[in-house]
């Protein structure tokens, strides 16, 4: 259901900019948010802040999570949580006074960490808090508020009475509705003012959209299991355990139907301007972040036409790191992309030269055919260059480009000092790839009698071998 990137149409955006309405993924905006300047990232087309949107757009829809809810309240945080409860329940029977305390102390921290798992799970973090995370100091400030939430409404109530039956049960029926909206927002901005506000309310269930009323339903139906489970069990525990299980279910109920308001904030997470907490598990360190922040931000750049800012970038990288691989690849095909016919003719032989000498001669050859695809074969004015592209692509079987590398080595650079691998790479280019046996069969005797003392003699003998084995039956 998530945003796609912009640039890998099978990855879901993890970052996007509101200004060029642009998302990306991991590989548009590499390594974590404390690779960078503040530890948030830059959109490269037009130097705005990034906001992070990966958590909302793995989400998946709110009525598929059904059984996430129920296992996210046999958690460790929320079991504790759920046990204090139930052992609350049942101490406070042999507590007198004391109980009103200890009914109001679990309250407000059961409270709290509720409210606590809608805020966390709205910004993204899947795992359900623990209890030391509700031990924040705020357990009493968000239960006056939640009192404050109750005396708002009920006074409110008061004066809708003062206009008949009717005013009433329309108020409690919009009460009933914008009471999941009213504990959100309150979770998300810890505001007693925005919670009460029925204008704000509206507004975050327009933004919901109608999952809101799907998790109105579910809310209302996992918050009433408390009362329907105590009846069944009533007549099957002892009467001292009916309190603890009714504070353990009802603590666990509520902070399931929390996971709940929480989940659906995080599939609307933009939306709501919620800020989220960024995976930094992907930290790189400074070279490798700098050639793949490089390479990244010369793809979009291309992509949006912007080759010369693209050339920048990754001259800047290439400065660095001359002998990176990746960047050298990605600058030559931004070479002939732009179509820059001069840095061609000039840089393009030099580079071919660079990954073969990186020993990556297939990764040469792949970019010559692509140059002479496009462009025309380069002019190659190093023989020792045509050879080593020469067998390179004979490797590959494009024997004819092998060929036109090859043929006349000896004419253009008689000087040569590898005329003999050259003449039987040759052979086997005439044998394999265009299989002209008698072309063949004269440059490896030519290799015997001229090069009697080469390293390839072997070679060439087994080659002439072959070959007459294979003179009668093509006869």
């Amino acid at each position: 259901m998530g945003e796609s990137c912009n640039y890998h149409s099978g990855a879901h955006s993890v970052w996007h900019c509101q200004p060029c309405h642009r998302g990306y993924c991991t590989d548009c905006v590499p390594g974590a948010a404390d690779n960078y300047y503040k530890s948030t990232p830059k959109c490269v087309l037009c130097n705005q802040r990034l906001s992070n949107v990966g958590a909302s757009n793995k989400a998946q829809p709110f009525w598929q999570m059904a059984p996430f809810f129920f296992r996210y309240g046999l958690a460790a945080g929320p079991l504790s949580i759920s046990a204090i409860a139930a052992v609350a329940a049942l101490a406070m029977t042999g507590l007198g006074l004391i109980s009103i305390v200890v009914i109001v102390a679990v309250t407000a921290l059961v409270i709290r960490y509720n409210l606590l798992v809608i805020e966390q799970l709205a910004r993204g973090q899947l795992q359900a808090p623990t209890y030391g995370d509700a031990q924040d100091g705020r357990s009493w400030a968000m239960l006056g508020k939640v009192i404050g939430m109750i005396l708002i409404a009920g006074g409110a109530g008061v004066l809708m009475a003062g206009l008949g039956e009717g005013a009433v049960q329309v108020y409690s029926i919009a009460l009933s509705l914008l009471a999941p909206a009213a504990m959100i927002v309150l979770a998300l901005e810890h505001s007693l003012r925005a919670a009460a506000n029925p204008l704000k309310l509206l507004q975050f269930t327009l933004i919901i959209g109608w999952p809101y009323w799907l998790l109105w339903l579910s809310t209302s139906a996992v918050s009433a299991a408390p009362g329907y489970l105590l009846p069944i069990v009533a007549e099957r525990l002892p009467e001292w355990m009916l309190l603890p299980v009714f504070g353990f279910a009802t603590s666990y109920f509520s902070i399931v139907t929390s996971a709940m308001m929480g989940y659906i904030c995080l599939t609307r997470q933009q939306k709501l301007g919620v800020s989220a907490v960024i995976d930094d598990e992907e930290f790189l360190e400074e070279k490798e972040f700098e050639r793949r922040k490089a390479l990244a931000d010369a793809r979009i750049l291309l992509r949006e036409s912007r080759g010369e800012e693209a050339r920048k970038k990754l001259v800047t990288a290439l400065r660095q790191h001359p002998s990176d691989i990746a960047l050298n690849d990605r600058y030559y095909r931004l070479l002939l992309a732009i179509d820059d016919k001069k840095a061609l003719r000039e840089l393009g032989p030099h580079l071919l030269e660079r990954f073969v000498n990186l020993g990556q001669a297939h990764k040469a050859a792949e970019l010559y055919l692509t140059h002479s695809a496009t462009q025309g074969a380069p002019v190659i004015d190093k023989s020792l260059l045509r050879h080593q592209l020469a067998e390179a692509l004979y490797h590959q079987h494009q024997f004819k480009p092998a060929l036109a590398l090859i043929n006349n080595l000896h004419k253009s650079d008689p000087d040569y000092t590898r005329l003999d691998t050259a003449y039987l790479l040759l052979a086997k280019i005439y044998m394999d790839g265009f299989n002209r046996t008698d072309n063949s069969r004269k440059l490896l005797t030519f290799v015997l009698q001229k090069f009697p003392n080469s390293r390839v003699t072997g070679e060439a003998r087994q080659l002439l071998k072959i070959l007459a084995a294979e003179a009668p039956a093509t006869a």
